[in-house]
């Protein structure tokens, strides 16, 4: 969805709520991926889960899986959606390189993207609440909506025919 959308904003902060607050540990921790998590791209408006250097394949998509389950059925501290909201703050905020501030401004150009959309969209991330996350992730995130992809090494590929995704290689 696009930054003007009135999901994007909790999208946004829904994708570090799953990364920090069960992903990295399901994955990373207990998994043994060098890293996953999850992101919403406002600009190809995706949201994505992931995993890299990971040696599992069929236990890692099934905690994308828990991880909505976690966000539905647990209880959860307003300081994690602070954290969260925190996140996509900082990296709204951060300064950028050259390169990187002229390559921004030339896709804020392109789309048609002013300043004050990037403040509305700073200001609704600073109002996200956890009933907003619980909201989105029930609404979008519904696994018969889902699309699974596997970037892997050719080893793999018999794993994932076994779990009925279709293999073609690069």
């Amino acid at each position: 969805m696009p930054p003007e959308h009135p999901d994007a904003a909790p999208m946004s902060v829904l994708a570090g709520f799953l990364r920090n607050g069960y992903l990295h540990r399901a994955i990373r921790e207990q998994g043994g991926a060098y890293g996953g998590g999850a992101t919403h791209d406002v600009d190809n408006a995706s949201f994505r889960f992931f995993s890299y250097r990971d040696p599992r394949l069929e236990e890692t998509l099934d905690d994308f899986d828990r991880s909505i389950v976690w966000l539905l059925e647990e209880k959860h501290e307003w300081r994690s959606v602070e954290e969260a909201i925190l996140g996509v703050i900082g990296s709204i905020d951060k300064p950028g390189s050259p390169a990187g501030e002229a390559r921004d401004a030339f896709y804020s150009a392109l789309y048609g993207r002013t300043p004050e959309q990037r403040q509305r969209f700073r200001q609704r991330v600073l109002e996200v609440s956890l009933q907003d996350l619980q909201r989105v992730g029930e609404t979008y995130l519904k696994l018969e909506q889902a699309s699974t992809v596997v970037i892997s090494n050719p080893n793999a590929g018999q794993q994932c025919m076994d779990l009925g995704l279709e293999v073609k290689p690069l």
